[in-house]
């Protein structure tokens, strides 16, 4: 049998194409239920979609007449199985039940009605029949609750998806059509046909039934994936013909294959294809300054179709972004080659994850949402972009130009987060683009964070002089608590550069403690660190110590902090652990030390327990410790509604000797002894009644404001006397 286009109410003429005979449509039992009255979002764009054009095509001039594609079928005794196309059929159906009953047209020419059937189910096929031989009323704004109120609709039918998506698409049709007439002769046109389809038997394609029912007859509803292909091809066809064809075959084939290592436990590759899809689309709209939006449909139209006047160029990169994988031996291996996960490895780029593949990462959690986070990151969206301009332009950057450009993007990318947000990602994917194709990091720009950039320009030109250092300055920025930031060690000396590498390197590996560490800088100066009031130490823990480490405009000293580490690079030797050991006794057991501050935080390890590594000296604008024996230790890092102490007293009250005698409580509260209320002020321990009025106090001996006596020792001694 030739195809030529055909109707809905055609197909029942005596002879179709001169050849053979249908009298009736039946939709077989293997068929799945009819989907395109399903009520989740993407259907429901569908349905709504059909039937605006179906009333265009109605309503509308010749020039509006829709073809919907073919529909495939076997003919047995006169009676069509469709095996493709029954939900076309089903719509096509409604609608000219719909128009034929608003028209009151004759009953002889709407016979044809009654000829379609559902085999599924007998309730589907009941309620077909039931529906042709009613008479609905129009004037009710929901014909789906009209017909469930009639005697004739049975209770059970609601459970029967087939007949609910019945009712869902005559309430769309309903929203469309109530106020038009006139339709049923312009719809029913045998020469002028405004909505119609091609048919082919199956026997004419040269199939076999059992092959096609494996084909197209799995009984399962269209994922959104299908949905959204169908679409697609239909928008990339309005615009090229060309990239039409090329879609329709890499989609099914090339793409594919590539995507089915990384496919899901349903073995489908639908929801992989789509992140990836959404990555690709959602770079062009950043570049582009195209508003994004969460439906995948709208956004292919604002991208990719017609009314976009760089819809081909757009098309285009989207192939090309997936052709650099189908054409790569293997993806994993690739990324393998360039990146480390967890552990520093020689001529690669350290990225702190378990895995390297960027790709497959992206393919598993691009767009997914836990809360406000995105389990694919901004920074992993762009250093896979940087990845992809290097696919892209391979026949401009060399592997070993690649490496160090992407290690630039890395550092930059760990480096900025404040800069690194989505209203910011035209800016920041155009400095990534620059790094990898044109080698250049542009300050002025609203990109990356412009301290990082002067560290990176600067360590280009360091590189080309100091070639034989190179491999050290990567195993430092890949250094955890550095992360690409190397400030604290810095470029100036060259000669000493190795040495304080692999210093800092082995002295902070994990296996020495950090408040050793901490403990044995303080021995030789003040290496704190400011951010407004709070001032900053490194703890028992590694965020303490990125923050120390991190050169940054809303922090105060870090130069200190950076003299003193490079003191300690520059002096440490031997056993390292036994060197920190012997800096901190020595210094408590010299008698010319001061018992400022860092006698005391060294000399009591309870000063230091805190959990956040912050303090707050009280009264100190220039932040430089003025009343140094005035101090709060905070547990939390950012506030001081946490738990907090004065550190003085928090040391006496574990004391053993006064665990039982004296008390203290949270939030900066004074030591308890007896009646009494202690303070600790700068010179001298301050009592107080219950009514907060002073009783005493004990002066602290000193000069020049520094304590002449241990204050800890002082107060314990007076507790003691007085039990």
């Amino acid at each position: 049998m030739n195809s030529i286009p055909t109707t809905f109410s055609n197909i029942f003429d005596k002879e179709l194409n001169e050849e053979k005979v249908i009298s009736k449509i039946e939709v077989p039992i293997i068929q799945r239920d009819y989907a395109q009255g399903r009520t989740s979002k993407a259907v429901s764009r569908i349905r709504n979609g059909f039937i605006n054009a179906i009333h265009t095509a109605l309503t509308g001039t010749d020039e509006d007449a829709i073809k919907l594609d073919f529909v495939y079928g076997n003919i047995e005794d006169e009676k069509l199985i469709p095996l493709d196309g029954q939900q076309r059929l089903t719509t096509l159906f409604l609608v000219h039940w719909y128009i034929a009953k608003n028209e009151n047209v004759a009953a002889d020419e709407q016979e044809f009605l009654k000829n379609f059937t559902y085999k599924t189910r007998f309730s589907s096929q009941h309620f077909c029949d039931s529906l042709v031989n009613c008479e609905p009323d129009f004037s009710c704004d929901s014909l789906s609750d009209w017909i469930i109120d009639q005697n004739w609709f049975m209770y059970s039918w609601e459970q029967d998806p087939t007949i609910s998506g019945m009712l869902v698409m005559l309430d769309e049709i309903h929203s469309k059509f109530k106020k038009e007439s006139n339709l049923w002769q312009k719809l029913t046109h045998k020469e002028n046909k405004p909505v119609s389809f091609y048919f082919l038997a199956l026997e004419d394609m040269g199939l076999s039934d059992s092959l096609y029912v494996k084909m197209n007859s799995r009984g399962k509803p269209l994922t959104p994936f299908e949905h959204f292909k169908a679409d697609f091809e239909k928008v990339i066809k309005s615009v090229d013909e060309k990239l039409y064809s090329e879609f329709v075959t890499k989609v099914d084939i090339d793409w594919v294959d590539m995507l089915w290592k990384y496919r899901g436990a349903d073995d489908l590759i639908d929801d992989e294809f789509m992140r990836y899809y959404r990555f690709v689309t959602e770079i062009i709209c950043y570049t582009q300054k195209i508003d994004t939006v969460e439906n995948d449909f709208d956004l292919a139209d604002k991208v990719y179709g017609v009314e976009n006047k760089n819809a081909i160029t757009n098309l285009k990169t989207l192939f090309k972004a997936f052709d650099c994988w189908s054409e790569m031996a293997n993806i994993e291996t690739f990324f393998n080659t360039i990146f480390s996960g967890i552990d520093y490895e020689k001529n690669k780029v350290k990225i702190y994850s378990d895995t390297s593949d960027l790709f497959l990462m992206c393919c598993n959690n691009y767009g997914i949402m836990a809360g406000k986070r995105r389990a694919f990151t901004l920074n992993n969206t762009i250093l896979l972009y940087a990845v992809l301009q290097c696919l892209l332009n391979k026949d401009r950057i060399t592997e070993s130009e690649f490496i160090e450009r992407i290690r630039i993007v890395r550092n930059l990318v760990l480096n900025s987060p404040d800069e690194i947000r989505e209203t910011r990602m035209e800016a920041l994917l155009s400095d990534t683009f620059n790094i990898i194709v044109n080698g250049e990091v542009k300050t002025k720009t609203g990109g990356f964070n412009g301290v990082q950039k002067s560290e990176e320009i600067n360590k280009i030109q360091w590189r080309r002089n100091n070639i034989e250092l190179v491999e050290d300055l990567n195993q430092l920025e890949d250094h955890n608590l550095l992360q690409g930031n190397i400030a604290i060690v810095g470029l100036e000396d060259v000669d000493l550069f190795k040495v304080r590498v692999q210093n800092f390197i082995n002295l902070f590996n994990n296996e020495i403690e950090y408040l050793k560490i901490s403990n044995a800088l303080l021995t030789l100066g003040d290496y704190t660190q400011n951010i407004t009031w709070r001032c900053l130490f490194g703890n028992n823990k590694d965020s303490s110590w990125e923050e120390l480490f991190k050169v940054s405009q809303k922090k105060w000293f870090f130069e200190r902090t950076k003299k003193v580490v490079l003191e300690l690079l520059d002096s440490i030797e031997g056993d390292f652990n036994t060197y920190l050991e012997t800096l901190v006794s020595s210094f408590l057991i010299n008698e010319e030390v001061e018992k400022d501050w860092r006698y005391y935080f060294l000399k009591y390890p309870a000063m230091r327990s805190g959990n956040s590594g912050v303090f707050w000296w009280r009264q100190d604008g220039e932040r430089i410790k003025e009343n140094q024996y005035e101090i709060f230790m905070m547990n939390t890092s950012l506030s001081l509604n946490g738990r907090h102490w004065d550190p003085f007293l928090y040391a006496l009250s574990l004391e053993e000797e006064l665990k039982n005698i004296v008390s203290l409580e949270e939030y900066k509260a004074p030591l308890v002894f007896k009646n009494e209320y202690i303070k600790c002020m700068n010179d001298a321990y301050y009592f107080y009644d219950s009514e907060h009025n002073e009783t005493r106090k004990i002066e602290v001996l000193q000069e020049n404001g520094i304590d002449k006596v241990d204050r800890i020792v002082l107060l314990k001694d007076v507790i003691k006397n007085e039990i």
